[in-house]
């Protein structure tokens, strides 16, 4: 019989799903949005690089549908938490190097 914790696994591996299919189809519209911010405050303002701005872009929006309308499917082992702009310049840069190394 299926117990109680298999449609648990089940519900947060399709909740888990959803957020990779919502962030990819994001992703064609947040990448021009973080290029075009970049350009025009987070150069000059944060000193930030264009991989760390999209990483910060990228990291929000993640973090708006895990606590937003994913948060009944998707169980985070520890707590997550939204970086600050100003903490911009600190993250990891996004680079498209770490996916050829996957490969």
């Amino acid at each position: 019989m299926i117990g109680g914790d298999d449609v648990a696994k089940f519900f947060q591996g399709l909740g888990w799903f959803f957020l990779l299919i919502v962030r990819g189809l994001a992703l064609w519209v947040l990448i021009p949005i973080a290029f075009l911010a970049w350009l025009m405050v987070h150069s000059w303002a944060q000193r930030a690089s264009l991989g760390q701005a999209i990483s910060w872009y990228d990291g929000i929006f993640c973090m708006l549908l895990i606590k937003g309308p994913l948060r009944p499917l998707v169980r985070l082992e520890g707590e997550a938490r939204f970086h600050a702009i100003s903490q911009m310049r600190t993250l990891p840069p996004f680079r498209l190097g770490r996916l050829f190394d996957l490969v």
